[in-house]
C-alpha cells in the first residue's frame, strides 16, 4: 500500500483565505485594510529589512499610498506575487480584525500541532492569578452546559462550537498566566532568601 501523502496549503493561501472571509463579511475593503497593514509594518519592521514598498503619507500622498498599498496587497492575494515575506505575514495578520485575526492564527500554528492562545498580561498579581483562572474555567464550563446537556457532542451543537473554543482558549491563557506567577514568585523569593 502506497503511502498518501497530504500536503500542507502553504502559508500564505491561510492569511489570504481568513483575508477574503474578513472582506467579505465586513465593511472593510482592499485600500482601508492595505492602509492598516502598511502602517503596522511601517511600524514594527524595522527599516533595513523591510522587503516589501508600503508607504503612508499626507494629502496627495496618502491617496497615492492608499492606491500603492491596496495594490501590493492584491497582487499578492491574486498570485502575482508568489511568496508573502514572512515580516509581511506578522503584520498583515495582525491587522486582520477579531474574530479573523484569531482565527488566522489558529489555523497557522495548527498547521504545526500547536494551539494560539493569547498569552495573559504581566501584570505581577499572584492570586488574582488563580482567580482568573477559577473564573475563565466557570465560563467554560457555562459555555459547555447547552452542548453536554444531552451527554453527549454531535451536529446540533454546531452553534455552540466556537464560543466553547474561545472560553477554553481563555483557560489555558489563565493556566498560562498562574504558571508564569508562580515562576516570578518562586524565583523572587530565592533572589530575597
Amino acid at each position: 500500500m502506497k503511502d498518501v501523502r497530504q500536503f500542507l496549503p502553504p502559508r500564505q493561501s491561510v492569511v489570504y483565505a481568513h483575508t477574503r472571509r474578513m472582506l467579505d463579511a465586513t465593511a472593510c475593503n482592499y485600500t482601508t485594510f492595505a492602509m492598516q497593514v502598511a502602517e503596522r509594518y511601517l511600524a514594527t519592521t524595522a527599516p533595513d529589512v523591510r522587503q516589501v514598498k508600503l508607504r503612508t503619507g499626507e494629502g496627495v500622498e496618502l491617496i497615492k499610498a492608499m492606491e500603492n498599498n491596496a495594490q501590493v496587497l492584491r497582487r499578492y492575494m491574486d498570485g502575482t506575487v508568489k511568496s508573502l515575506p514572512a515580516d509581511l505575514e506578522d503584520a498583515w495578520v495582525l491587522s486582520l480584525p477579531e474574530p479573523y485575526r484569531s482565527d488566522c492564527e489558529q489555523d497557522l500554528a495548527r498547521r504545526r500541532g500547536m494551539l494560539a492562545v493569547p498569552m495573559p498580561s504581566d501584570d505581577g498579581m499572584q492570586v488574582a492569578c488563580v482567580a482568573t483562572l477559577f473564573q475563565e474555567y466557570g465560563e467554560l464550563v457555562s459555555a459547555l452546559a447547552p452542548a453536554v446537556a444531552d451527554g453527549k457532542f454531535g451536529p446540533e451543537d454546531r452553534q455552540y462550537a466556537d464560543e466553547i473554543g474561545r472560553k477554553g482558549d481563555d483557560v489555558i491563557g489563565a493556566v498560562i498566566g498562574m504558571k508564569r506567577a508562580l515562576r516570578q514568585g518562586i524565583e523572587s523569593g530565592a533572589a530575597g532568601a
